[in-house]
């Protein structure tokens, strides 16, 4: 598909199908409360804490949505593999909004802009480009659609004690606090063998719902394919008389068979429902977790992936997420990234691998597929990192600020409505100008690919030394950092830090570590 450049020529929603209560307003809103984004000090310190998000509604990109098991193991001394953990997914996990002018006036609007970059463990990016998505919604105009649950629950003998009570708990949380009259739940169990525990049942009957919870008992060898069918099975039936949307919500601590596609197969399941217009969110309770289902998940449209340690992490989840985790904006959007001429492409954060692609010709453009937009509570984005075309050991000009670093074209399909088309310029800002979304974004994919590269460097070829001095500098830069936002990553990267230190004979070595560390991670695929 040949993309185009031109301005955004964004349609007026007035309704969506499943979301016949959406109610928009295309014009401003007298009491509406805008995001609020602080002003960066002299010293160009942003003051994270004048940000405050007042009630506006986002969107993100399908796929991994936090990661937590990755910080449960560091947290425990450990060193996880790197292949279970995903930019994405960490991404995910934070509020990246962007200045976006008068603000997006539609359902779903895209938006950008760039900035200068350093990477750790990618010096060879000098730019890093933020591409956001927005929406028009707020909590006040927003109403979810009536929604028919369909929980396929892994009661086999793993899941015995700690495991099975968790996912025991979540059902009565959502059944509790985010279930509304209208709403059904059904519950598939599958052990050794696989059937409807409750047929989908409105909410109103809340002793009969909360009865077959309380009955759930683990049992039996894990049969998840069997049980997925009976689940996407009892899914199509029930949709057939329910005015509203149908999602299949799998709880397990096995990890799914990702590998095989055909129709029996876990993907197949997932691709085949997506279709029939049945998404599924799959939670992992108290496994590993690893990038290669978060991003087969991603390339399913319809498909998002949580992972929950414990009942604090479930109910706070459920609590800002669940009902836009479960509210699907659009579907297969591409875009065209076409770099200025004198620029190319050197990494691109905040999807898989395998979802982007080198366009043929000349221009370096790249195109990213994303199968669903989902509504959020947090702004997303996608990254892209930029470094000079020519030879690296030449002089390089200086953008200027207000020079277009890159274009965007892009189509999309919004749920219930015809396919559409828009573009996005992503433009060169000062250092002290960057929205909130760009500054902290930057430091999580400078975090992100630091972690990759140092768990490849422990994992792979046994470098403590190089690891060590990767981590060392991040924590370094987090230190000066007063983002609350990223509280947890200061966590997670200190904890990683320690361990470090003592396999690389640095335990009790403040100082912080200076001069490149690595060679350069490329985050994509070889160009043809």
């Amino acid at each position: 598909m040949r993309m185009t450049s031109r301005r955004p020529s964004w349609m007026t929603i007035a309704a969506l199908a499943g979301l016949s209560t959406l109610a928009l307003a295309n014009k401003p809103r007298p009491n509406e409360r805008k995001r609020k984004i602080g002003a960066p000090s002299p010293a160009r310190v942003y003051d994270f804490s004048a940000d405050a998000v007042m009630g506006e509604m986002s969107a993100t990109a399908g796929g991994a949505k936090d990661i937590t098991f990755f910080r449960d193991r560091v947290g425990s001394g450990e060193i996880p593999h790197p292949n279970v953990f995903t930019p994405e997914g960490l991404l995910s996990e934070h509020d990246l909004p962007l200045k976006a002018g008068k603000g997006c006036t539609k359902l779903f609007c895209a938006i950008g802009e760039a900035g200068e970059a350093g990477l750790i463990a990618q010096p060879e990016v000098r730019w890093l480009a933020q591409l956001g998505f927005e929406s028009s919604l707020t909590d006040a105009t927003f109403k979810r659609a009536p929604l028919n649950l369909i929980a396929v629950i892994d009661k086999s003998g793993s899941m015995s004690g700690q495991p099975l009570e968790l996912v025991k708990d979540s059902l009565r949380q959502v059944v509790a606090a985010h279930l509304k009259p209208g709403d059904r739940l059904g519950i598939v169990l599958y052990g050794d063998r696989s059937h409807v525990h409750l047929a989908p049942t409105p909410i109103e009957k809340r002793a009969d719902i909360d009865a077959s919870i309380n009955a759930i008992e683990s049992a039996g060898s894990t049969a998840m394919e069997e049980g997925l069918k009976v689940g996407f099975d009892l899914a199509r039936s029930s949709s057939k008389d329910f005015k509203g949307v149908t999602r299949v919500m799998l709880f397990t601590d096995e990890r799914p068979n990702v590998g095989a596609t055909d129709a029996g197969s876990f993907m197949g399941m997932a691709e085949a429902a997506s279709k029939a217009g049945i998404g599924m969110t799959t939670i992992g309770v108290g496994v590993q977790f690893g990038a290669e289902l978060a991003t087969k998940i991603a390339g399913v449209r319809g498909g998002n992936l949580y992972f929950f340690g414990d009942l604090g992490k479930m109910k706070q989840t459920f609590k800002d997420d669940f009902d836009t985790f479960v509210t699907e904006l659009a579907y297969d959007l591409e875009l065209v990234v076409t770099p200025t001429p004198g620029l190319k492409i050197a990494g691109v954060y905040g999807i898989p691998n395998n979802l982007l692609e080198w366009m043929p010709g000349t221009t370096g453009a790249i195109k990213l597929t994303v199968k669903t937009i989902f509504l959020s509570r947090r702004a997303g984005g996608i990254f892209v990192g930029l470094t000079p075309a020519g030879p690296s050991n030449l002089p390089v000009s200086k953008p200027t600020i207000g020079k277009s670093m890159a274009t965007v074209g892009l189509s999309f399909t919004p749920r219930g409505k015809p396919r559409t088309t828009g573009a996005a310029d992503l433009v060169l800002v000062a250092q002290d100008k960057r929205s909130l979304g760009l500054v902290r974004g930057s430091l999580l994919v400078d975090e992100a690919t630091s972690l990759k590269a140092a768990t490849t460097l422990h994992h792979e070829k046994n470098d403590q030394e190089g690891a060590y001095r990767i981590i060392h500098a991040l924590a370094g830069l987090l230190r000066s950092n007063n983002d609350a936002d990223l509280a947890s990553e200061r966590k997670l990267i200190f904890d990683l830090e320690r361990t470090l230190a003592k396999l690389s004979g640095h335990q009790g070595e403040p100082a912080p570590v200076k001069g490149p560390v690595v060679d350069p991670v490329s985050s994509l695929p070889p160009r043809p």
